[in-house]
């Protein structure tokens, strides 16, 4: 028979050792709710139809707010005018790094102390910039600020691209802290507290939107036209059964309750391009390899592939 005293210890220095992992991974208040970082906006004045410079969009596929910007970038087809550049997530030295040397730059560590940016608490994706008198110049590595400026380019007049309206601020607030931030609440929790009380919030959440689309004349969140609120949700609700239900513990309802939900996804996801911002070979690989804290053993679940998991729902 082990000694008990001996496990006791064992647990307390691993409770210990997973705060002061959770701690880099994922801050929180003193009630242990996680807190996500907040972006920063350095150029406000920055407008595209006057700016000559090529602008640069710096993106993770496994990331759920670059997620957000590509889609923008894809249903207005920017390729024009913003090139994108993707970076691999390296498990090991737990950074984004570049496939090839960008400027230099082997990591977007370097990179943002190349754009003297030294006390960032994260060197974070996404990442908008330009280069002025060849000097990199950041515009904004905060999702929903980058989103706004590229939903603000204005396409040329031989493009047919899908309009994306603006919607009620309230409701974009809903989504973006109780279901984008709501699912990390719930994963990355310190304690059974503000664990459920994350879950609560979360679903309530998700049950306004079912009933905002089971109120809609038109098949999306706001109506007929798509809106950022589309926009937003997506890229939580696209990882749901193969990230956030198991690995973020988000299980006190089945997401395919949300029936309203559910045939709102199917028809976002079948919009041009948007499958091409899916990526989820690497959600998987990235989610449940480099979240130590959340999954030790690092052991990748089989699962279904996403196509799978959308076309198997019943429309």
């Amino acid at each position: 028979m082990q000694n008990k005293y001996l496990i006791n210890a064992a647990k307390r220095f691993w409770f210990w050792f997973w705060q002061k992992l959770m701690n880099g991974f994922a801050p929180s208040d003193i009630q242990g709710n996680y807190k996500r970082p907040k972006g920063f906006l350095i150029d406000k004045t920055f407008n595209f139809q006057s700016n000559t410079e090529k602008t640069y969009l710096l993106v993770g596929n496994s990331c759920p707010w670059c997620h957000r910007t590509l889609l923008v970038y894809k249903l207005k087809q920017l390729s024009r005018q913003v090139k994108v550049i993707f970076l691999e997530a390296d498990i090991n030295s737990g950074q984004w790094v570049f496939n090839e040397k960008f400027k230099g730059c082997e990591s977007l560590n370097k990179f943002y102390k190349k754009a003297s940016k030294h006390n960032v608490f994260r060197s974070t994706l996404p990442l908008l910039f330009n280069f002025h008198n060849d000097q990199v110049n950041i515009l904004s590595n905060e999702s929903s600020q980058i989103v706004s400026f590229l939903g603000s380019i204005k396409g040329e007049c031989s493009q047919k691209t899908l309009k994306i309206n603006n919607c009620d601020q309230d409701l974009l607030k809903v989504i973006q802290t109780e279901i984008n931030d709501g699912v990390y609440k719930c994963g990355f929790a310190r304690n059974q507290r503000s664990y459920e009380k994350a879950s609560k919030r979360l679903f309530e959440a998700l049950k306004k939107i079912e009933k905002k689309l089971d109120k809609n004349i038109g098949n999306w969140i706001c109506g007929e036209e798509l809106s950022y609120a589309d926009i937003y949700l997506f890229p939580t609700v696209i990882r749901w059964e193969l990230i956030y239900r198991n690995l973020f513990k988000c299980t006190e309802k089945e997401i395919s309750d949300f029936e309203n939900i559910i045939k709102w996804r199917l028809k976002f996801f079948t919009l041009p391009s948007v499958s091409e911002t899916c990526f989820d070979s690497e959600w998987k690989n990235d989610y449940y390899r480099a979240l130590f804290p959340l999954n030790p053993n690092q052991i990748i679940p089989v699962l279904p592939s996403l196509e799978e998991i959308i076309l198997s729902i019943p429309k």
